[in-house]
């Protein structure tokens, strides 16, 4: 009986011990709120280098054009806080989900000018534990998924619910809006566009897990799953793009990368491949995680458009 109490206490501190790694290692810099302020344009990828000039034009431009404040809060009573460009004569409102730690405007500036010079207003919230919006975690798309529908209401609203909404996400924004798609969303929700969107959080971890760090996913997984549902009330299998894609009726533009090593492209085919409404997936040749619209700017936009002339209240927009 001794051995048994002895072996049971090894084990319940080697547990406790690998649980404090998890936490100390994965947890904390992968699931809360960063101290750093992110870069409006990222600057680390070489395929990018030549567009850098452009990008920070882009954002210099947003930072003088007329926007306002917008705010929310959650369902789970977080502040939320977004910009929102008014175009004259609106032909409807797009709503832009951003990445994985990142911000508005590193994953959209290029974006912004495209859809306000065609009429569009354009809403770019911080999503929740990053920017201007309240929150100590972010919960890689299945809180998230509330946040957009609320936000989409809350631009249904402001338009008097006359004009046509698309939600528009890159990377967890991508997974994001996908995941929205199976909540009760405004019904002049006109598409979605989901630029390098993963499937689950689980997923997604698990990849980076193999490809990144060369770690096991057991037990690393099952004791991240246990620290999420603890610390940040949410599961990392509980909600994924496949469950809302299955049922969702909401025509669908997804976008990859084919050398996108963060997020494979395989999952956007998975995502392909259980939407059961309208869509389309577009390929990028050579581009990285979230470099699809710089690299790929004239197929993306023509997509877009196809999509807006196709699928919105208001047809034949400017080319």
């Amino acid at each position: 009986m001794r051995m048994v109490f002895i072996a049971f206490g090894v084990l319940a501190s080697l547990f406790a011990v690998v649980t404090l790694l998890v936490y100390i290692l994965f947890f904390r810099p992968t699931i809360s709120r960063r101290k750093q302020k992110t870069p409006d344009v990222f600057e680390g990828e070489p395929k990018l280098e030549a567009y850098l000039p452009e990008l920070h034009a882009a954002v210099d431009a947003f930072y003088r054009m007329e926007k306002e404040k917008m705010y929310i809060t959650s369902v789970d009573g977080i502040k939320l806080a977004a910009w929102y460009v008014r175009a004259e004569d609106a032909q409807g409102t797009v709503v832009c989900m951003h990445g994985y730690h990142a911000n508005p405007m590193a994953n959209f500036s290029l974006a912004v000018q495209f859809f306000h010079e065609r009429g569009w207003n354009v809403l770019l919230p911080y999503e929740r534990a990053h920017g201007e919006s309240g929150g100590k975690y972010l919960t890689f798309g299945v809180k998230e998924r509330f946040d957009c529908r609320d936000w989409a209401a809350a631009v249904d609203k402001k338009n008097g619910g006359k004009l046509p909404i698309i939600l528009y996400g890159v990377s967890m924004g991508a997974a994001t809006v996908l995941m929205a798609s199976g909540t009760e969303l405004s019904e002049n929700v006109a598409f979605i566009i989901a630029d390098c969107g993963y499937t689950s959080a689980r997923d997604e971890i698990a990849h980076v897990l193999k490809t990144s760090y060369r770690l096991p996913r057991f037990p690393i997984l099952v004791i991240s799953d246990m620290l999420t549902r603890a610390i940040a009330g949410f599961g990392l299998s509980e909600y994924s793009t496949l469950d809302a894609l299955s049922e969702n009726t909401i025509p669908v533009l997804f976008i990859h990368g084919d050398a996108d090593t963060f997020v494979p492209p395989y999952m956007s085919e998975q995502n392909y491949e259980a939407c059961a409404s309208p869509k389309e997936l577009l390929i990028v040749p050579g581009a990285p995680h979230a470099a699809n619209y710089v690299l790929g700017r004239k197929a993306y936009e023509r997509k877009i458009i196809e999509y807006i002339n196709t699928y919105s209240v208001i047809k034949n927009i400017p080319q």
